[in-house]
């Protein structure tokens, strides 16, 4: 036994951490909405200007999924490296100039080079990875709720600024459009990215805000900390933090992987299909985009509830119910013939598929730990894009060649079900073996 000595006194202000999880929900607000949902705002616009077909025009958000994935390990590992409060002002800066760069868009080639690299490579470096990396670097306790108020500023900001995009261009053209949302990125995306701090540790700090109670003994490699009122071991001691080579020796690590890739199979073609499969049913075209605007809003209680929930639960059970309600959503859009069903189906989908979300992430640190959280990340997402690329592609080869997308989507629905049982199989991995007398403070009790 030991004896520690006092590291900090517990704040009388709002925990810090809390001010990262603000600006990162915004910045998450700003990017999501103008980068990953915003595009199809551009879409129509540009194909009455250029003449395009819709395969070529929407190959620019094809090749901005197929770029984030690649560029994904490379940005989380700087991410790690050099902090993510770095990488988010380089992002916010690429991505503010690459839209205003889209205003002289004159060919595919321009469009492909500034959205689908310039663009993209902003929103995966600022907007993206660093937020959520940031916010795992803060919370352990409250990791999975803390990661669902970013993520919840995804959902607000495709539900507001796909409508505000769609203003502008309306009244001013999309060229106007482009030039004030970029505008706007870097007027109120560099201020807010000021904020944020990538590790509690930069201000001397521990996550959650916990505190090292002067005096106490406690076992070696561990201290002993005041949380919410409650003396007990700090959890930062016991976090089993993997290195990327140790991370993918694990069956954990592509167990993980298995599953992620399943559900980007799903997420990316439903997004990409479902109006049309809505106007074959003989839905309208106004009803089936406000159905989709529907689903993306809806998503945020969901985000919510299971961020709330994952801090209390096992992430697999969480998992594995959120892929059941995904299942049930996708089956009802399967038969859907009134947009009545349209809209249960966008509310129980919506459930699944924004309560996922922070889970994911969340899970993933409780797996390897905070330091290679960003590096883990980006393997993650290089290896998810091949999925997200391909499903997409597979469904409208199928609806192609059958004139119905039906095969397409029970196959998802299988998927989606199939994702939720690996997420069920998945086993904490045992501590590298670099590590010894080190308690096993990511796996829950």
């Amino acid at each position: 036994m030991n004896t520690i000595k006092e590291l900090a006194s517990r704040p009388k202000r709002v925990f810090y951490g809390w001010w990262v999880v603000a600006a990162g929900s915004f910045l998450y607000f700003l990017g999501i909405g103008s980068v990953f949902y915003g595009f199809s705002a551009f879409f129509n616009p540009m194909v009455a200007e250029f003449g395009w077909s819709r395969a070529v025009t929407s190959g620019a958000y094809s090749l901005s999924r197929l770029e984030g994935g690649i560029e994904g390990p490379i940005i989380g590992w700087l991410i790690d490296k050099f902090g993510a409060r770095k990488l988010i002002f380089i992002g916010v800066t690429l991505t503010g100039i690459g839209f205003m760069a889209l205003s002289t868009v004159n060919n595919v080639l321009s469009l492909y080079l500034i959205f689908g690299l310039l663009v993209t490579m902003g929103f995966e470096t600022g907007f993206f990875h660093a937020t959520t990396t940031a916010t795992a670097n803060w919370f352990i306790k409250r990791r999975s709720r803390a990661l669902s108020f970013i993520t919840t500023g995804g959902g607000l900001g495709g539900a507001a600024i796909v409508p505000l995009l769609a203003l502008l261009i309306t009244n001013f053209g999309w060229r106007t459009a482009s030039i004030v949302i970029g505008v706007l990125v870097l007027v109120l995306g560099l201020p807010v990215a000021y904020i944020v701090r990538s590790r509690p540790e930069d201000k001397g700090l521990l996550p959650d805000g916990e505190v090292v109670i002067k005096g106490e003994e406690v076992a070696p490699g561990a201290e002993r900390v005041e949380f919410e009122g409650q003396s007990q071991v700090n959890v930062t001691a016991g976090e089993i933090n993997f290195t990327v080579k140790e991370a993918m020796k694990t069956r954990t690590f592509w167990t993980f992987i298995v599953a992620m890739m399943l559900r980007a199979c799903i997420l990316s073609a439903i997004v990409v299909h479902q109006i049309p499969h809505l106007v074959d049913v003989g839905i309208s075209y106004e009803a089936a985009a406000g159905c989709l605007g529907t689903m993306i809003l809806m998503s945020v209680p969901g985000r919510l509830i299971f961020g709330w929930l994952g801090d209390r639960f096992d992430n697999r059970y969480l998992l594995f119910a959120t892929s059941v309600i995904q299942a049930l959503g996708i089956l009802i859009f399967i038969n859907v013939t009134t947009i009545g069903m349209a809209y249960v189906f966008a509310v129980i989908y919506a459930l699944g598929y924004g309560g996922a979300i922070p889970l994911t992430l969340a899970f993933r640190g409780r797996l390897f730990g905070r330091k290679a959280f960003a590096t883990i990340g980006g393997i993650t997402s290089a290896l998810t894009s091949i999925a997200a690329v391909a499903a997409p592609v597979f469904a409208g080869y199928i609806y192609d060649v059958s004139g119905s997308y039906k095969v397409a989507f029970y196959t998802f629905l299988g998927l989606v079900s199939l994702s939720g049982i690996i997420f069920l199989l998945i086993r904490y991995p045992k501590p590298p073996p670099r590590l010894t007398n080190v308690p096993t403070g990511n796996q829950p009790s």
